[in-house]
């Protein structure tokens, strides 16, 4: 317990009514003496330069290489989003092209499909134009040829009808002659 003498009586109240004095007053301050106070800053030094080389060298070497591994890595993260940032850039260069690509290839092939169509479709045409040709000139060759026999059957019919009339055996030149008359005035009444 430290002694409040200078102050207080412990049985009668304040010790003295006169003000300190210097001397007491840096007894009072450091009771042992100035020594004490050298050897109290000695040790105040040392215990300084201790913490400094024992935990603040090191301390600060564990920074300094902290923050220089920060910086490393902030470096590579920047790097890596600028690798990140290029490959998306060619990524979407890429679908892009594809995409166009796509786009061409499938307008080339609707071009081609219209082409082939239209080919086909041509050749449709062309093939039914000349079956219609064909079965025109069937058409036309079986009208005649059923004419020529219609013609066959009408000189013959008409041979037989003029014997029977005529009572007489007509010779060629002349049935020919009144058949092709027959003929003539059969199709004019048509």
């Amino acid at each position: 317990m430290i002694q409040l003498s200078w102050m207080f009586d412990a049985s009668s109240g304040p010790v003295s009514d006169q003000p300190f004095s210097s001397d007491d007053f840096i007894n009072k301050l450091f009771p042992n003496g100035p020594w004490d106070i050298v050897i109290q800053l000695i040790a105040f030094v040392v215990l300084i330069l201790i913490v400094f080389f024992i935990g603040y060298k090191p301390v600060k070497k564990m920074v300094a290489k902290r923050k220089a591994h920060i910086a490393s890595e902030i470096a590579e993260a920047e790097e890596a989003k600028k690798v990140a940032l290029d490959a998306a850039a060619k990524a979407s260069s890429v679908i892009e092209d594809g995409k166009k690509e796509a786009a061409s290839i499938v307008e080339a092939a609707r071009a081609e499909g219209e082409a082939e169509r239209a080919k086909i479709l041509s050749l449709a045409e062309e093939e039914a134009a000349a079956k219609k040709k064909q079965a025109d000139i069937d058409i036309a060759l079986a009208k005649e040829k059923s004419r020529q026999e219609v013609r066959d059957e009408i000189v013959d019919v008409a041979l037989l009808a003029s014997q029977a009339v005529l009572g007489r055996e007509v010779n060629e030149e002349d049935g020919k002659r009144l058949v092709a008359s027959f003929v003539e005035d059969l199709e004019e009444g048509r």
